[in-house]
């Protein structure tokens, strides 16, 4: 069976319908506005030039890689912008399922995700390094999963979600004090985020210890969310139990709405309506049932 041939060679035109003589066209890849490269013939090894400038006819040899998605920012001369075209894809061929290229393979040498979702195994080689989300304690989850991993910048130490909390990953904050002689544990002596210990854990920690002023604001509640108007010190988070004139006793933030620790909104629990008032979250360090925190 035969095919209808694709256009063997790019024209461009004006407003007017007429070729876009001298004419270029800038490349970027798709939906960003980082250049990427085009090429002269099927090979791919000679690059055009970017901005591609159009000869007398407003055409120009354009190859495109078969895997990769392109942004076309067509001007005249004098760079004033005809048209832009997005997300353009070659059709699917042979080349697109032979030997895609990995991600970073063509310029810009990188490959950028909004979500990335992998099965079974992910091995890394090198001797790179792999960076983990940085965000502060309020910038946590709304709705954390076991296994998740970070860096918080509030704590200054890498934590992980497991047994339905989060938790310090690497071993006790400061336990290489001493140099390369791993001898001084150290902790904080102010606790500034409620914590709780589960019920299966015991807790030890050299005082004195002080607990911190938490949060302070204003703000009211309409069914399950909270919207917090002013902040006077301090931040919320999820588990955060807020206190305030009207509002249930053991109200507790159970996921971030747009509020990032200050002003927005919160998913709260239990459901209620509260008129604006004052609001405060202290600081709570609660000992679950069967566990014991001894403060040295």
């Amino acid at each position: 069976m035969a095919s209808l041939t694709p256009t063997p060679k790019q024209q461009f035109f004006d407003a007017n319908g007429d070729p876009l003589v001298a004419g270029k066209v800038y490349t970027y890849a798709g939906g960003t506005t980082t250049p990427i490269a085009t090429y002269t013939d099927q090979t791919g090894a000679t690059a055009n030039t970017n901005p591609i400038i159009l000869d007398s006819r407003g055409m120009a040899n354009i190859w495109l890689q078969p895997t990769i998605a392109y942004k076309f920012v067509i001007t005249d001369e004098n760079d004033v912008t005809q048209y832009t075209t997005d997300n353009i894809l070659v059709p699917v061929d042979d080349l697109s399922f032979g030997s895609p290229p990995p991600i970073g393979d063509v310029a810009p040498n990188t490959g950028a995700f909004t979500t990335l979702s992998a099965t079974l195994d992910v091995t890394f080689s090198g001797t790179g390094y792999v960076q983990m989300p940085v965000g502060a304690t309020t910038d946590r989850p709304g709705t954390p999963a076991e296994g998740m991993l970070r860096y918080n910048s509030t704590l200054d130490t890498f934590e992980g979600f497991s047994n339905n909390q989060w938790g310090q990953v690497g071993g006790a904050a400061g336990a290489t004090g001493g140099g390369p002689d791993e001898v001084f544990y150290e902790n904080d002596q102010t606790v500034t985020i409620s914590y709780t210990i589960p019920s299966t854990k015991n807790a030890m920690t050299t005082g004195p210890i002080t607990l911190g002023a938490g949060f302070v604001g204003d703000g009211s509640i309409a069914g399950e969310t909270l919207t917090i108007a002013t902040v006077t010190s301090g931040a919320v988070g999820v588990g955060s139990v807020i206190v305030g004139s009207g509002i249930t006793v053991g109200t507790v933030i159970t996921a971030l709405g747009d509020g990032t620790g200050g002003v927005g909104t919160y998913t709260v629990s239990p459901s209620q309506s509260a008129s604006f008032t004052a609001i405060t979250a202290p600081v709570i360090v609660t000992v679950s049932s069967g566990a014991r925190w001894v403060v040295l």
